[in-house]
């Protein structure tokens, strides 16, 4: 979807409210090149990101948000409802670029094609593509039915955490201190009665460069919200005012379990059905086959049902260890290989010379050599050299099955300007070891948008890091 106004790119817990905003936006150019990135939106243009952190022990939720905007309005602010006071922070402009980069995937493995390895009699058919709060401070401020219970700067951004008693004194604050508020009471009253807070923040677009035809351009700084809370919970309803018809929601949820959105919502049912299809093909048991029908009926149902219905789409998932860590330590000697994935059952990294000694072994027994081959054997020493990936030698029982047609196979290391990778050292201490990353996508429907978004925790049983084994990696 292009945005067609301000507040069609505010992120996801943003109503940006703005002086003038007929028809502001354009969309800016697609992603630069070299990345091999889940979505190219999902580094360069303007979309509705979220880093969410729970901790459940605590009773503890953070979430960073950074909208990014152009147009040629005066001034505008966002509203950004949390249900307890929050704690403001700043935070490295680069964020969710550095997320993006950190959860790229690596490309595709490629076969090692031999004369000893055998051909299919018939490959798996392609599956179709998925459908788609503390106590009020006595130094609190009062302006009629609202409450400030503190103003600050984070950043270069003024804010103002505030309550209110209603929506009509809440529309009337707003308006009385220079807000022009584009939504409705009815929504401001939906948090009013849930006694949330509101923290109001103005933004000088003036600060920003100015684009060729006078337009300002921009990305507000990211700023981080913590406070307390019950569940982990994501303020969703609001934003629907900012909303035409649909947008593209992209969350990274870090926590002690794999997180996921509940019911139909749920990333297990595009994802599941794609790990059925590829990851195990002919090789599954009655149960998963199971498992794959109804997946496929359940689908078909939602479809019949709305023909517009969307899955959400798992993107990268994986429990931080150390190794995953090692990268944000030293980001350009670590990065390439970073984010391998699960190897099938069996499977075995090589050393570039153990493959060429058995290469050439085999090769032994052949007589004659095909000529093919002899070339092949030389230019193998230069194509599979370890700065540019690894060699993965398969389990022979492996063989035949699934993806799986040849004894070994080329993983190619991730690519990213230099520049980039090194960035990654920013990420450090804000991703943690034994937590949960996961990081999916979920288009929403203006009409979809009626309630809050809360999350729930994947059973043990069903955690599953991501593979990016599969024709359709990433989703």
């Amino acid at each position: 979807m292009k945005p067609t106004n301000l507040a069609s790119v505010a992120t996801m817990t943003l109503v940006l409210i703005a002086s003038i905003f007929p028809d502001l936006l354009q969309p800016p150019a697609n992603a630069a090149c070299c990345y091999f990135a889940a979505k190219d939106k999902d580094i360069n243009q303007p979309g509705q990101k979220a880093f969410i952190s729970w901790n459940p022990t605590q009773k503890a939720e953070a979430f960073t948000v950074q909208p990014k905007f152009e147009g040629n309005a005066v001034d505008f602010g966002m509203v950004i409802p949390t249900p307890a006071r929050p704690k403001l922070d700043e935070m490295p402009r680069d964020f969710f670029k550095d997320l993006a980069i950190y959860t790229i995937l690596m490309p595709l493995p490629q076969p090692i094609y031999t004369p000893w390895d055998p051909m299919p009699l018939q490959r798996p058919a392609p599956a179709r593509a998925p459908g788609g709060g503390g106590p009020l401070s006595r130094s609190a401020m009062h302006a009629g039915s609202v409450r400030v219970l503190e103003s600050g700067v984070v950043g270069s951004l003024d804010y103002k955490i505030i309550v209110a008693d209603d929506a009509t004194g809440l529309f009337q604050w707003l308006k009385q201190n220079h807000y022009s508020y584009a939504g409705d009471e009815a929504t401001l009253q939906f948090y009013i009665k849930k006694r949330w807070f509101f923290t109001v923040m103005k933004i000088d677009p003036k600060q920003m460069k100015k684009a060729a035809d006078g337009s300002y351009v921009g990305e507000v700084t990211p700023t981080r919200f913590a406070f307390a809370s019950n569940q982990c919970i994501y303020p969703l309803k609001i934003t629907q005012l900012s909303v035409k018809d649909k947008t593209d929601a992209l969350f990274y949820v870090q926590a002690p379990d794999q997180m996921d959105l509940g019911g139909d919502w749920s990333f297990m049912h595009s994802y599941r059905q794609m790990y059925l299809t590829y990851m195990l093909g002919c090789s599954a048991n009655p149960q998963q086959q199971q498992e794959l029908q109804e997946r496929d009926q359940w689908l078909s149902t939602q479809q019949r049902k709305d023909p517009r219905f969307e899955t959400t789409k798992l993107e990268w998932a994986k429990q931080l260890r150390a190794s995953e860590l090692s990268v944000l330590e030293d980001p350009q000697k670590n990065f390439g290989q970073m984010g391998t994935g699960d190897l099938p059952p069996g499977a075995k990294v090589v050393a570039l010379p153990d493959f060429l000694t058995a290469m050439k072994a085999d090769s032994a027994k052949l007589n004659p050599v095909p000529e093919y081959w002899k070339q092949e054997l030389v230019r193998m020493e230069d194509k599979y050299q370890p700065a540019q990936g690894m060699i993965v030698r398969y389990d022979s029982k492996s063989i035949g099955k699934g993806y799986i047609w040849t004894r070994y196979a080329w993983y190619p290391a991730r690519e990213a300007p230099l520049a980039d990778i090194k960035g990654l050292a920013r990420l450090k201490g804000h991703l943690q070891q034994g937590q949960w990353l996961t990081k999916f996508r979920k288009v929403l429907r203006k009409d979809e948008m009626t309630q809050d978004m809360v999350l729930a925790v994947v059973p043990k049983a069903q955690e599953q890091t991501y593979i990016r084994i599969m024709p359709t990696s990433p989703p």
